[in-house]
C-alpha cells in the first residue's frame, strides 16, 4: 500500500512537471500563434507572449502578455480602437458607454469618432438619429422634409412643438404640409415647405361669424393634453 501510495505521489509529480514545461517547451520552440499553455490560451510570438492587435478568425484581437483583452479601448498605428465583450475589434456604428462612435464597415475597423449629427443604424439598437453622440430628440431635416424623433428613435402619428409652432407628423414619420384631415378635422399646414400649422377650418361661416375664428394663427391654438403633457388629437379649439 505504501508502495502505491508512493507510486501515484511520484506520477502525480511527475505529470504536474510535464504540465509546466508546456510554456517552455513552447518559447524553446520558438513557436508563434493563439496556443493553449498550460491549461490558458495565450498569443505567442516566436515562443513570446505577444502585446498588440492579431489577426484571427476574421477579426482583430488586442492581446496583453498574450493575454486576450475584452470591452475596452486600443490604441494602434496611430489610430483608436474598441474590442468587444469578446474580444472582437468592433466595426459599424457602435453604441459604448451611453455614446455612439463610428467605427466605417470596410474592414479597417478603427474609430472615426462621435456620430456628430446623421441617422444611422446602431449596431444591437436599430435605426436611431444621433447628435453629438447621443440619442437625439426634436426635428431633423431629412431627404426633403422633417421627422420628429424622441430618444433617437422616430416618432409617427402625431403632434409636435417646435420653433413656437405646431407641426403633424404622418405614418411614415414626415411632417405634413398641405391641406389635411386628423382626426376628423381638416387643418392647413401650408405649402411652401415650412410644415407648421396655418389655421383651423371650423366649417361654414355663417353671415356676421367673425373670420379669425375660421383662420387662427397657430398661437391661438389649444389642445387638451393627457397626463404626460402631450397634446391629444382631435381636440383641437381656439382660446377666443
Amino acid at each position: 500500500m505504501l508502495v502505491a501510495v508512493i507510486g501515484a505521489t511520484a506520477f502525480a509529480v511527475n505529470s504536474e512537471a510535464v504540465h509546466a514545461d508546456t510554456v517552455k517547451a513552447i518559447q524553446k520552440q520558438h513557436k508563434s500563434g493563439y496556443l493553449n499553455a498550460d491549461g490558458q490560451w495565450l498569443w505567442f510570438e516566436n515562443g513570446q507572449r505577444y502585446t498588440g492587435f492579431r489577426y484571427y478568425m476574421g477579426t482583430y484581437y488586442w492581446f496583453i502578455n498574450g493575454v486576450r483583452q475584452d470591452s475596452g479601448w486600443r490604441h494602434a498605428w496611430g489610430m483608436t480602437y474598441y474590442t468587444d465583450a469578446e474580444g472582437r475589434a468592433v466595426q459599424g456604428v457602435q453604441q459604448i458607454n451611453g455614446k455612439v462612435y463610428d467605427f466605417g464597415n470596410n474592414g479597417t475597423f478603427f474609430s472615426r469618432g462621435i456620430v456628430k449629427d446623421a441617422y444611422v443604424n446602431v449596431v444591437g439598437v436599430g435605426w436611431r438619429w444621433i447628435n453629438n453622440g447621443q440619442m437625439f430628440s426634436g426635428f431633423r431635416h431629412y431627404m426633403g422634409t422633417y421627422y420628429w424623433f424622441e430618444n433617437g428613435v422616430r416618432a409617427d402619428n402625431g403632434w409636435h412643438f417646435a420653433w413656437g409652432f405646431a407641426y403633424y407628423t404622418g405614418k411614415d414619420g414626415r411632417a405634413l404640409q398641405g391641406e389635411q384631415t386628423i382626426d376628423g378635422q381638416t387643418l392647413n399646414f401650408g405649402d411652401d415647405n415650412t410644415f407648421y400649422l396655418r389655421y383651423f377650418d371650423g366649417g361654414s361661416a355663417n353671415p356676421g361669424d367673425d373670420p379669425r375664428r375660421f383662420m387662427q394663427p397657430v398661437t391661438d391654438l389649444e389642445f387638451d393634453y393627457d397626463n404626460n403633457g402631450h397634446p391629444i388629437p382631435g381636440t383641437a379649439y381656439w382660446d377666443n
